[in-house]
C-alpha cells in the first residue's frame, strides 16, 4: 500500500509549552519514516529541531501566559481557525488532534475541523480529566463526532467504552513512544549530581512532572521515614510545577516528617536544556500515582535508562513487570512502598540490571518507527471512507 502522498496535519497546541514537543517531533518523524507528508501545528513556545524532515508551523501564538484569560481564549480560537483554513488549503488527507480534557476548548476544535470538512483522528491521552471537568456525557458526544480514536493502552480503550459510550470498532490502541531521540549525552550522572549539590555517595530519588493529588507525591513523604532510617543520606528530588494543587499540604508534611534534611525542592516549570540534570542524578524514579492511564515521565525515565517504581495501576503494569524491567507497589499504600524502596535501595546489582531491561523495553515496544507505521494505517483507514 503506498502511503507516500497522504498529507496529513498534527494540530497540538501545547508544543514546548508544556512537554508535548517531544511527543510531536517522535510521532512526526516517525509518520516522516513511514512515508507519509506531515506538518505539525503547534505553539510559538517550541524550539524547532535542526534535523527535522517534517514541516513545523507555530501557528498557535501568545495563548500560553499570565495574561488575560478572556483574551488568550480569543487568541485561541482565531489562531485554530487559521490552522484549519491552512490546513485545509494544503490540502491535507486529514487531521490529528491530541486531547487531555473535554471541554469547550476540545468541543471547538472538532466542530471547526467539521466546518472546514477534514478527517479527524483524535489521540485521547487522559480519558478522565483529573481537574475535576470530566464528562461521561461531554466525552463521548466529543469523540463521537470523530473519525477515529487513539488510545494508549486496553485500560483506557476500555474506559471509554463503558463510561462515554464508544463503540470498539472506532477506537485503536497504539502504544505511546519513546524519547530515545532526545536523549543528550550529558551530563554524566557524576556532573549532573555536582551541578544538583548532591554527593556522589548519597542514594537519590526523583519525582518528576507536575504536581497534582493524583500524582501523589503525599504518599510518597508519608513512605519516606523509614526509607530515611535506613539510608540517612538519601535525597528526594521534588522537580516540577504545581498543577491545580496547594503545595504548602506538601511542605507541612515534610516538616512533620522531619525530612526537611532529606528533600530538595526544585518547583516550577522545568526547562528543556534542564531535565536531563534531574535524571542522570537520580538512582530511582518513584511515580506513586493514584490514578492515571499513561505516563510520558514513565517512558522519559526508561528512555534514560533510568529505573522506575510504580504503583500497580493498570496504566502502569501494561509496561511494566516487577522486578523484571521496573518496580511495581501497591496503590495507596505508603507502607509498602517504604518496603519496595528500601529493598530495591539494597541491591545495586538488581537496580542496574533492571534498568537495562527498561531501556530494553522502550526500545523495542515503544519504538516511533512502529508507531508511524501503526498510525499511517490507522489514516489510511479514515481517508478510505466514504
Amino acid at each position: 500500500m503506498n502511503y507516500k502522498k497522504m498529507k496529513v496535519a498534527i494540530i497540538e497546541p501545547v508544543g514546548g509549552h508544556g512537554g508535548m514537543n517531544y511527543y510531536d517531533f517522535g510521532l512526526a518523524q516517525g509518520l516522516v519514516n513511514s512515508g507519509a507528508d506531515v506538518t505539525l501545528y503547534t505553539s510559538d513556545k517550541t524550539i524547532i529541531p535542526k534535523d527535522k524532515s517534517f514541516k513545523v508551523n507555530l501557528s498557535f501564538r501568545k495563548i500560553w501566559g499570565e495574561g488575560n484569560k478572556a483574551l488568550r481564549a480569543v487568541r485561541f480560537a482565531i489562531c485554530l481557525f487559521r490552522t484549519l483554513l491552512d490546513a485545509r488549503i494544503q490540502k491535507v488527507a486529514l487531521i490529528h488532534y491530541h486531547f487531555f480534557h473535554y471541554t469547550r476548548v476540545e468541543t471547538l476544535c472538532v466542530l471547526l475541523a467539521q466546518l472546514f470538512g477534514l478527517r479527524i483522528v483524535v489521540t485521547a491521552h487522559d480519558i478522565e480529566s483529573f481537574a475535576g471537568e470530566y464528562s461521561d456525557h461531554a466525552a463521548g458526544r466529543i469523540l463521537g463526532r470523530v473519525d477515529k480514536i487513539i488510545v494508549h493502552n486496553s485500560v483506557s480503550r476500555r474506559e471509554l467504552i463503558e463510561k462515554a459510550n464508544l463503540p470498539i470498532a472506532n477506537i485503536e490502541i497504539i502504544p505511546h513512544g519513546n524519547y530515545l531521540n532526545t536523549i543528550p549525552k550529558r551530563p554524566s550522572p557524576s556532573t549532573a549530581k555536582k551541578i544538583l549539590n548532591l554527593t556522589s555517595a548519597d542514594p537519590v530519588l526523583l519525582f518528576f512532572g507536575q504536581i497534582k493529588e493524583v500524582k501523589g507525591l503525599d504518599l510518597l513523604l508519608q513512605a519516606l521515614p523509614p526509607v530515611v532510617a535506613k539510608f540517612p543520606t538519601i535525597k528526594l528530588l521534588i522537580a516540577g510545577k504545581v498543577w491545580k494543587d496547594d503545595f504548602s499540604k506538601y511542605t507541612n508534611l515534610i516538616r512533620e516528617k522531619n525530612l526537611q534534611n532529606n528533600i530538595d525542592l526544585h518547583i516550577g516549570y522545568i526547562p528543556d536544556e534542564d531535565v536531563a540534570v534531574f535524571y542522570r542524578s537520580a538512582d530511582l524514579i518513584v511515580l506513586p500515582y493514584r490514578r492515571i492511564y499513561q505516563s510520558g515521565v514513565l517512558l522519559m525515565a526508561m528512555s534514560y535508562g533510568l529505573p522506575v517504581m510504580v504503583s500497580d495501576l493498570e496504566g502502569m503494569t501494561e509496561i511494566i513487570q516487577n522486578k523484571r524491567n521496573g518496580f511495581v507497589f501497591q496503590t495507596n499504600n505508603p507502607d509498602n512502598l517504604s518496603e519496595q524502596l528500601i529493598n530495591v535501595l539494597s541491591d545495586q546489582d538488581q537496580l542496574q540490571l533492571i534498568s537495562q531491561a527498561g531501556h530494553e523495553t522502550v526500545s523495542h515496544q515503544h519504538n516511533w518507527k512502529l508507531i508511524g507505521q501503526q498510525t499511517l494505517k490507522l489514516y489510511q483507514t479514515v481517508s478510505n471512507r466514504k
